[in-house]
């Protein structure tokens, strides 16, 4: 792989998918439950970023994304 950095038009390969979808799978069994379809959008996408800045690794995304204000903001 080469740098760190990777823009929106960059393809996510099959083993990086497979690491977004555990997480995500993880957070809306947990966490992210209770959001709506629009809100686990926002948060699938914020996710895809996160990835796309250079964060690889299944530890780090979670710990991240977690911090998401949909998920720490709670409103009832």
């Amino acid at each position: 792989m080469g740098g760190t950095y990777f823009d929106d038009e960059q393809e996510i390969n099959p083993q990086g998918l497979a690491i977004l979808r555990k997480v995500l799978a993880n957070l809306f069994r947990g966490e992210a439950g209770d959001l709506d379809a629009d809100e686990k959008l926002s948060l699938a996408k914020e996710l895809v970023a996160l990835f796309k800045s250079g964060f690889r690794s299944e530890e780090e995304l979670n710990a991240l994304v977690k911090r998401s204000p949909l998920l720490t903001d709670e409103n009832g």
